[in-house]
Order: C-alpha cells, then structure tokens, then sequence
C-alpha cells in the first residue's frame, strides 16, 4: 500500500500475512489449492488469507473481491463465520489453472439453493500463491432445455407497432 505524506515523500507500508501450514496436497491439487482448501475446513481466516497473493481476485458467484483486505473480509464473512466446509469431488487441470469441484456444507442459509451445493472453484496459482479463484454455481447442460424456449419464443407474436 501506497501512503502519501506529503508533496515529495511516498512510504511503502508492507503487511505480513501469515503462511499457512504444510498440507498434503493430493493428486492434481496444487500446494496453495490444497492449503486453502484445508484452511476453509479448520475454519482458519489467517491460514486462508495467506494462500492469496497481494492484489488477487476472488469472485464468488458475480461478486469481485480485489486485494487481501477485501478477500479477508469476503473470507470471514462468507465462509470463517458460516463454517463452511468442502468435499472435494473432483480436480482437473486445465491450461495450468486449476478447477476444483466441491461439495459444500455449514451454517449459511440454504434457501433456494441446492442439495446438495456443489461449487467450481477455478484456482489461478503463480509463484506458489493463489492470484485468481472464481466460484461457479455450474447447471448440468441439460437444465436448460434450449429447445423448449427457442419454441417459446417462436410461438410469440412480434409486438404490435403504433401507426402514425
């Protein structure tokens, strides 16, 4: 973080996060995936936050979360204080990222959402810290029958034009 003290003096204010644990990570799963994955299950904020590199982005379901501050807060908000935990269900590797399909249960409210909650965390790890993680509520393909509503909309009468 940049501080200005001043017309011709800038301070550098570095914060210290603290690293977390050694983890076991399974196959397929990264080192900083696996230790966030851990991290949310002990419901540990500051073993969490330090998976993240400064300056990274979280989206959970269409929501950015930009920069250590905002991940910490999103983080004790959405999952420390809900007690969330994962399940992992499966890992694939794509193009380096990697997309981790899990299972999710605590303490939030589960209104109108599924049972059971099934997230996609796509993970973006450089210089062994997470930079990226976008969380998905995926639909299997064929929620969403195309062909229903394209006949739908082709059953609709264009709306009437006013006349001058």
């Amino acid at each position: 973080m940049f501080t200005d003290d001043g017309p011709t003096s800038w301070r550098i204010t570095m914060t210290l996060s603290r690293e977390p644990g050694p983890v076991d990570a399974p196959a397929g799963m990264s080192v900083p995936v696996a230790a966030y994955i851990a991290a949310t299950n002990a419901g540990d904020a500051d073993a969490l936050i330090g998976c993240f590199a400064e300056g990274a982005l979280v989206n959970d379901q269409l929501r950015d979360y930009w920069g250590l501050g905002a991940i910490r807060s999103w983080a004790e908000q959405e999952i420390i204080a809900d007690k969330v935990k994962m399940s992992v269900v499966k890992v694939v590797e794509h193009f380096g990222d990697a997309i981790v399909t899990a299972r999710l249960d605590g303490d939030y409210d589960k209104t109108g959402l599924p049972g059971p909650l099934v997230l996609a965390f796509h993970f973006t790890v450089r210089a062994d810290k997470i930079v990226r993680l976008l969380i998905l509520n995926n639909r299997p393909v064929d929620s969403l029958d195309l062909r229903s509503l394209r006949a739908a909309l082709a059953d609709r009468a264009p709306p009437a034009m006013p006349e001058d």
